[in-house]
């Protein structure tokens, strides 16, 4: 694939996005190992045999998959950052994309790549932006396509991953649109309070946070976001955070269900509802 930066292309610190105790390369990513299936403990009453019950893919597959349809489909990676966690059990990828039919824009389109040997989440691919000023990353929830590892897993990705990146597009206009009505949209210190508290409870934010979204709120550290709009909040709730990839999409999921709401936003007059897919056992797939 082309990596090549485009001069007009700005780049985003992806670093600053998940956080720098987890950060390794590629190359270390490519040294886990893989868990191998491990099957059900009594036997399908049709044929005899044992189902498989987990059938994990490697994070290598999964990067690899997802490069190979970025490029089938024109995009070009301006950066990316590779995060580990649990001895290497669980895969985070950032990948900061672009395209030549990509108007300019203050935000940075990423894509969310995830990855689990451990059960704890299933293999996924979800798209965000993050704005050049400040690095804040944030995920929306319409275009996660998330894929369980069970049986035909392999054969499925490629279908989940093409039909997520196809959905770019749409997200960049939809972004745009969302970006503009929380930028239109005024509001005052309390308003401002009582949407941070309404975003907590929803669950885009821990309690012990809620004095640092204030805290970013009344005094930003980016004049960028001085204006008292529900984009300044927006910021102030990414800026905060910084540093914890895991709980990411559920947390911008929540905050966006807050805020599309204050300033009667939908996105799904922009982007087609692509969330999970259903799961479909048929042969096996060899790993």
């Amino acid at each position: 694939m082309n990596t090549t930066q485009n001069t007009q292309t700005k780049k985003n610190n992806l670093r600053i996005c998940g956080g720098e105790h987890s950060v390794v390369s590629l190359q270390d990513v490519y040294a886990t190992s893989q868990p191998a299936r491990t099957f059900r403990e009594k036997p399908n009453k049709r044929t005899g045999e044992l189902s498989v019950s987990h059938q994990p893919i490697s994070h290598r597959a999964v990067i690899r998959k997802t490069r190979s349809s970025l490029e089938e489909s024109g995009f070009s990676i301006v950066d990316e950052c590779h995060n580990l966690a649990r001895d290497g059990q669980r895969y985070f990828g950032l990948f900061q994309v672009d395209h030549e039919s990509r108007q300019n824009s203050d935000r940075g389109t990423i894509i969310g790549l995830r990855n689990a040997h451990d059960k704890s989440f299933p293999a996924g691919i979800c798209a965000g932006d993050a704005p050049f000023v400040c690095d804040n990353l944030i995920f929306t929830n319409t275009i996660k396509l998330a894929r369980r590892h069970t049986l035909n897993i392999l054969n499925d990705l490629n279908f989940t991953i093409n039909r997520a990146i196809g959905q770019l597009f749409e997200f960049w206009n939809g972004q745009d649109e969302r970006i503009n009505a929380y930028k239109n949209r005024e509001i005052s210190n309390t308003e401002a309070h009582d949407l941070t508290i309404l975003a907590c409870k929803a669950g885009a934010l821990p309690k012990s946070k809620i004095m640092d979204v204030v805290d970013q709120w009344e005094s930003s550290d980016h004049p960028e976001f001085w204006d008292r709009n529900v984009n300044s909040l927006y910021n102030a709730f990414t800026e905060v955070y910084k540093g914890n990839l895991t709980a990411l999409p559920t947390r911008s999921q929540a905050l966006h269900s807050v805020l599309d709401n204050a300033v009667s936003f939908d996105i799904s007059n922009h982007v087609h509802d692509v969330t999970d897919m259903a799961v479909i056992e048929n042969e096996l797939v060899e790993v």
